[in-house]
């Protein structure tokens, strides 16, 4: 019966609220393999059918965590409302404390061109003649 493709195990299919389960396991800060094992699969399985939740799972977790507080605050919760406020506050102040980006480092001989292109005083060199164009006849 070699090449029968009836024989064995049917593929793995993943359901929705595995998934779930996955991006919350991963964003909770578990590792792949206890993952696996509170699925009920194995780590090359788990990589293969759920790459999209490991990878962008925790983004995705918090994402629906903030919406869900947004929600609740919006609908008159007070605490949600200070939490939110208090996190709007810190990633503000978090932005502002990003480093600005540093200036690319030139070589040498990029700076020598530059140093050369910015001399001035008595050793400038001469400012091209100006050319003079009369059409009139």
């Amino acid at each position: 019966m070699a090449g029968n493709k009836n024989s064995g195990r049917p593929e793995y299919a993943p359901t929705d609220d595995e998934r779930e389960k996955v991006r919350v396991l991963k964003a909770g800060g578990m590792s792949n393999e206890a993952i696996a094992e509170a699925v009920g699969i194995s780590e090359p399985t788990l990589r293969k059918h759920f790459s999209s939740e490991l990878d962008r799972g925790t983004a995705k977790v918090r994402a629906d965590l903030l919406m869900a507080r947004y929600r609740s605050a919006m609908g008159g919760n007070v605490a949600a409302q200070n939490k939110m406020i208090e996190q709007v506050a810190a990633s503000q102040a978090q932005d502002r404390k990003m480093p600005k980006p540093k200036a690319e480092k030139l070589g040498k001989k990029q700076e020598q061109k530059i140093a050369a292109q910015n001399v001035g005083g008595r050793f400038a060199p001469p400012a091209a003649p100006k050319l003079v164009v009369s059409n009139d006849k």
